[in-house]
């Protein structure tokens, strides 16, 4: 019912989808590395948004300690003990670095 069997869909069968990403508000915090978004995707607005500005302490795969990287956490509700978002969407670098952009000129 629903669709909720589970079924094995294969990477060229999933849908791509072309996010249209657009900073509608960004308000900055008293700490200088946190700043609250808000974003229309595809033509969805997402409040509170919180983009964070954050140093790596260790190596790893990808970043070496030192390098500074982004992250985007999405509004969440607390249910019991665990939080959950309430909504989400894959983040891409480049998508990432498109809010990045826009956020810095809003600011600014």
């Amino acid at each position: 019912m629903f669709g909720t069997e589970k079924k094995e869909v294969k990477a060229e069968a999933q849908a791509k989808v072309d996010y249209q990403i657009t900073v509608d508000a960004a308000r900055a915090t008293k700490n200088d590395k946190i700043v609250m978004v808000d974003l229309n995707v595809n033509g969805v607005k997402v409040k509170s948004c919180i983009l964070k500005e954050l140093t790596v302490k260790k190596d790893g795969t990808v970043h070496k300690a030192g390098d500074t990287v982004y992250k985007l956490d999405f509004p969440a509700e607390k249910v019991g003990e665990k939080y959950f978002n309430m909504v989400w969407f894959p983040v891409s670098n480049d998508n990432l670095e498109k809010i990045i952009d826009q956020v810095k000129s809003l600011l600014n």
